[in-house]
């Protein structure tokens, strides 16, 4: 075994986390945006305008930074499916959420409007 076999590019080997992994445990639900680019080299043809690509990537924002992470073409369906599950459980806790406040505001108004009898009883004679 050379001595090149038993090097990893990353020191923790679990920091290199595939696509989908990424896109399940992501603390915010990202983007994935297709991107085109271009090589710069002199005689290649996306300098005519058939760019290199797609490519795809993960995109968020931390604060004011915009990060990315790329995506292998095989993940990029799995990918989807993840993100689109993710945003549909969202949208169910924001109604949720929603849908709970609102019976709390009428319930605190019921009992509003309960108090409020109770004293007019209690000041009439």
């Amino acid at each position: 075994m050379s001595a090149h076999a038993n090097k990893r590019f990353l020191t923790d080997a679990s920091v290199a986390r595939s696509g989908t992994d990424f896109a399940e445990t992501l603390y915010k639900i990202p983007v994935l945006l297709t991107t085109w680019t271009r090589c710069g080299k002199p005689r290649c043809g996306c300098n005519d305008g058939r760019l290199h690509g797609p490519y795809y990537a993960l995109h968020w924002r931390e604060g004011t930074i915009q990060r990315r992470r790329y995506v292998r073409a095989a993940d990029v369906a799995a990918v989807r499916a993840i993100l689109e599950t993710r945003r549909e459980q969202r949208r169910a806790e924001r109604l949720a959420h929603a849908l709970s406040l609102r019976f709390w505001r009428e319930l605190a108004r019921l009992v509003e409007d309960y108090e409020a009898r109770l004293r007019e009883e209690r000041e009439q004679p």
